[in-house]
């Protein structure tokens, strides 16, 4: 496959200026080839997961991230293991609720008709707004050592994560996941929610996990209700990794779990 060139990139037109500028406006379509649609469509189908390399221009990137660190001074600092799962979560976060009040130029990315444009491509079907008041659109902040986001389902098919900052090289932060969870569980007769860490360990020894890092500008798309998927640990003192989490349904309606309250919805746990 070629590489995939940014999928928006900045308008002829644009000036640099910073909060004066909308990121809605900033950023445009890019099309892929044919070629490149079909072999990325059949890699989603496949193993749930396609790495975006660049997917905001420099411009773009300078105004997001400009926009998340002012998320981040009002973000919520989370501590606690996850119900079910059983799994850590360590990081700070923002929901889709406080988002839209307080970080308007990152909210309007969410109704961005270039980004739905480029999930449905790349899915090859229509995708539906996530409908909780929380998960449709959140940001994640990990900045220190030890900060992950355990082995988790979404209840959102589709999760378009976009990188404002990322670690160095082996600083932890990537993301793994382990393809077709739910057949998995289905086939060994488990919870998929439930008691699943000798099936992850499991799973690890049969190859199974793969495990993908990405830089500030990134993107990756996962299917994230089917494949379980984590953030590793963060090794390093001062490395960060913030993102935001961009979720969409494969119907108009659809049902949620508790987990998504826990994290952004209620008073911090500790």
């Amino acid at each position: 496959m070629q590489n995939t060139i940014a999928a928006f990139e900045q308008p002829s037109n644009f000036i640099k200026t910073a909060r004066n500028v909308d990121l809605y406006e900033l950023i445009t379509p890019k099309l892929f080839s044919p070629d490149d649609l079909l072999d990325m469509r059949e890699q989603f189908a496949r193993s749930g997961y396609i790495k975006l390399p660049s997917f905001l221009s420099e411009d773009a990137l300078a105004v997001f991230r400009e926009e998340m660190e002012q998320l981040e001074l009002i973000a919520s600092r989370k501590k606690f293991e996850m119900p079910g799962y059983q799994t850590p979560r360590k990081l700070s976060v923002a929901g889709g609720s406080m988002i839209k009040s307080y970080a308007p130029v990152l909210y309007s990315l969410y109704h961005h008709y270039a980004l739905r444009s480029c999930v449905e491509q790349l899915t090859g079907r229509r995708i539906y707004s996530c409908t909780h008041p929380e998960e449709y659109m959140v940001a994640n902040f990990l900045h220190n050592s030890g900060d992950t986001h355990g082995w988790h389902l979404d209840d959102p098919a589709y999760a378009l994560i976009i990188f404002a900052e990322s670690p160095k090289e082996n600083g932890g932060g990537e993301v793994e996941f382990i393809s077709n969870w739910l057949d998995i569980c289905k086939r060994k007769q488990r919870q998929p929610d439930s008691n699943i860490q000798d099936l992850i360990a499991w799973a690890e020894e049969n190859g199974m996990v793969d495990r993908h890092a990405h830089n500030s500008g990134d993107a990756y798309l996962l299917r994230a209700d089917i494949n379980l998927h984590r953030v590793c640990p963060l090794k390093r003192a001062g490395e960060r990794r913030s993102v935001v989490n961009l979720a969409f349904q494969t119907t108009s309606v659809a049902r949620y779990g508790l987990t998504a309250n826990l994290l952004y919805g209620l008073p911090d746990i500790v």
